[in-house]
């Protein structure tokens, strides 16, 4: 039986300074987007502690007035 998978002359040598630069390229890449979505994320969950806590509040607010009587809402900071 043979060898499935031959040896062959024409292999490409590749410099190792070069897969460095590239390894390194993708690292910084990959971290940079990593940082993004960490601010991200941290932005999207303030955004659902205001909207939570709109949220409560006007669900408190409805329990505590009255339905017959209307009632002005200062708006939010």
């Amino acid at each position: 039986m043979g060898n499935a998978y031959p040896v062959s002359g024409n292999r490409k040598e590749y410099s190792s300074s070069s897969s460095v630069r590239e390894d390194s390229a993708w690292d910084q890449e990959a971290d940079t987007e990593r940082v993004s979505l960490i601010e991200e994320n941290a932005r999207l969950r303030a955004l659902v502690v205001q909207l939570s806590n709109l949220v409560l509040r006007n669900v408190v607010d409805q329990h505590n007035t009255s339905p017959f009587m209307p009632v002005r809402r200062s708006l939010p900071d």
